[in-house]
């Protein structure tokens, strides 16, 4: 794999991670409360701003939230099934970590976790037959509920196999099944997942060529819009998909709306939104300071636009103030490794055994032994 696409793919990840940190300063704020924090136009914002209510306390300084933490999750579990989507392994991983968090990073358990997902993880079947068990929390709510849940944590699916669009579209529906059943959220993670997967698939074409050719956003965001269709049968959904996918205002996105911050077309509203910015900074900034649901806002947001600009086009104190970068560079690493494996059978793909499930299980319980 060229380093160019190598490249691309750290800054996706890590651009979702930053701006998930810094969109947790302004998380569940209206607008005016935002301003009254941070100011009418702040130039720049840091971590080290982050207003200490017992919401935001709950979180260290430069630290990421659940978005991120799920969209690790799936990455963990793609590197011990060697590449391949298992969706009850990935049910396993998100049902421990809201009892654990990552205790490896001092997690005491998982923060942040949304009503839906949270419904369907205690569910004594989940682990079993997840899909199975979103659908019906879906179906009691007379499939009226498609939040953010599934496309914060999406990203990572538009990097695996993304030189195979198709094979990014199953994935993603695979994944986003496990805990959100409306199509709606199928259709946003397909939209944003396709659409890193065609910015990569853009600069491997430019690397075989003479003279490089610049990306069209819009290619980029009509394709993924038809992939995301796909997932859709109702006509108004699509028009819907359509209005946020191509909204330029993000006035009009009303992103700190009373009770719907956590719409999944809002979300990815967002990302579609910073998707045609062409500074990091700048657009994380005046995305977050909307207030409402902003991590999660931010962190598609920093994804896209991470694959898009590249990890110089963000602040170096946003990167270097993550404060689990190390650790997350790590599986960023691993991650690099298993794509360039999946070319090989699989039994020749190289194991991540510290990552078995049964090796997580018996780890937690020496952890309990030792804390009574």
């Amino acid at each position: 794999m060229d380093n160019t696409i190598k490249d691309q793919i750290r800054a996706t990840i890590l651009g979702q991670c930053v701006g998930d940190a810094i969109g947790l300063l302004t998380e569940f704020l209206t607008k005016d409360e935002a301003k009254k924090y941070y100011g009418s136009k702040p130039k720049t914002l840091e971590y080290s701003q982050k207003v200490p209510d017992f919401h935001r306390s709950r979180w260290s300084e430069g630290d990421w939230t659940d978005d991120s933490d799920h969209m690790i999750l799936i990455l963990q579990s793609l590197l011990y099934c060697k590449g391949q989507v298992n969706v009850c392994d990935f049910a396993f991983r998100i049902k421990r970590w809201m009892k654990n968090g990552f205790p490896e990073l001092g997690d005491l358990g998982g923060m942040g976790i949304g009503a839906t997902t949270h419904a369907i993880l205690n569910h004594p079947n989940f682990i079993l037959e997840p899909q199975k068990i979103a659908n019906e929390c879906w179906e009691r709510s007379q499939r009226n509920i498609a939040p953010n849940g599934a496309v914060m944590r999406t990203s990572i699916l538009g990097l695996h196999q993304w030189e195979d669009l198709e094979a990014v579209r199953k994935n993603v529906i695979e994944i986003s099944k496990t805990t959100h059943a409306d199509p709606r959220c199928q259709a946003s993670c397909v939209a944003v997942s396709c659409a890193i997967a065609l910015m990569l698939r853009h600069t491997q074409t430019n690397l075989s060529r003479n003279k490089p050719v610049a990306l069209n956003v819009e290619d980029i965001v009509q394709e993924a819009y038809n992939r995301a269709c796909l997932v859709l049968e109702k006509v108004e959904q699509k028009t819907e998909l359509h209005f946020y996918m191509n909204c330029r205002k993000l006035k009009k996105l009303q992103l700190s709306e009373h009770g719907k911050i956590g719409y999944t077309y809002k979300c990815l509203g967002s990302g579609f939104w910073a998707l045609r910015q062409e500074n990091f900074q700048k657009a994380l900034i005046k995305l977050v300071m909307e207030g409402g649901d902003a991590d999660t806002n931010a962190a598609v947001a920093g994804a896209m636009l991470g694959c898009k600009l590249g990890l110089t086009a963000m602040p170096e104190s946003w990167v270097t103030g993550l404060k689990h970068k190390d650790w997350l560079v790590r599986y960023i690493d691993r991650f690099l490794k298993l794509q360039e494996e999946m070319k090989l059978p699989l039994d020749e793909r190289t194991s991540h055994d510290d990552l078995d499930c049964k090796v997580l299980e018996d780890s937690d319980k020496r952890q309990k032994e030792k804390q009574l």
